[in-house]
């Protein structure tokens, strides 16, 4: 066998390995994801008035909760979703220009998962299923703080709401798509940026669905729930769209030219 040869083998091997390598990592995760939903379903059905506590911790009886309207968070909140926006049309354009053969910054698979996760994550799981299937009411609307409809916790599916209803946040699953898009880019640029900006893009990573939730509760829009399980939902679909993505990297061609088994002087 020739040295191409094996070195092509030995290629496809390894690459079938870290293929076997990364579906049992997905494994494992999802597991892990699958667990914690549970789990959190569980403690707030034994403990609904969670929820309520949070809440409570940012309202005030004769102001509301206190900072719905404020300026400062309300442009925070707009720059998020702003920023996740953005990403999703430059995800689209990355889509198509790397069909075309023209790579901008990440694969056109890993735009076309951006792309995907966006549309299936706040779009079709937030908007068109858990919204309208659960009916739960906003932190405003319940007899609790200042409304006229009933509390109902998030392993309890109620109709006391028609649309644009609570469970689960569409802002904090965009954001954690957003979040998750971040770590994509910064994953593939690697070394190529610098340390400082890494580190910069790994905190905004942490932290985005963080903020945009803990905004979400204090200006009484969502409950702690509301929130927590977006981010888990939106985590578990993300890891079954890559396994229906990964298959993909095996049947685009690389973009580097292939070098050539006879050496050439330099």
């Amino acid at each position: 066998m020739s040295g191409a040869a094996m070195s092509d083998l030995h290629r496809i091997e390894t690459r079938e390995l870290s293929s076997l390598s990364a579906t049992t990592h997905d494994d494992r995760l999802a597991a892990l994801i699958l667990a914690c939903i549970l789990t959190a379903f569980a403690v707030f059905a034994i403990w609904p008035e969670i929820d309520l506590r949070v809440s409570q911790a940012f309202y005030d009886h004769s102001k509301g909760f206190v900072i719905d309207g404020n300026p400062l968070t309300e442009a925070l909140r707009m720059a998020v979703w702003n920023v996740s926006i953005l990403l999703c049309l430059v995800a689209v354009f990355g889509t198509f220009l790397g069909a075309a053969g023209r790579e901008v910054i990440l694969p056109a698979r890993v735009w076309g998962f951006v792309v995907a996760l966006y549309t299936l994550g706040p779009g079709v799981m937030v908007e068109m299923l858990t919204k309208p299937l659960w009916g739960r009411v906003r932190p405003t609307q319940v007899t609790e703080f200042g409304g006229s409809l009933h509390f109902s916790p998030p392993n309890e599916l109620a109709d006391f709401c028609a649309r644009n209803c609570s469970f689960v946040s569409g802002e904090v699953s965009g954001a954690t798509v957003t979040a998750l898009a971040i770590l994509l880019i910064r994953f593939h640029l690697g070394k190529r940026m610098s340390k400082m900006v890494s580190i910069l893009l790994l905190v905004v990573t942490l932290c985005l669905p963080l903020a945009v939730a803990s905004q979400r509760i204090a200006a009484g829009r969502h409950f702690l729930s509301d929130t927590l399980f977006a981010v888990l939902f939106t985590l578990l679909l993300a890891l079954a769209l890559s396994a229906l993505f990964r298959p993909l990297s095996r049947r685009v061609p690389s973009a580097r030219p292939r070098q050539s088994a006879v050496p050439t002087d330099h």
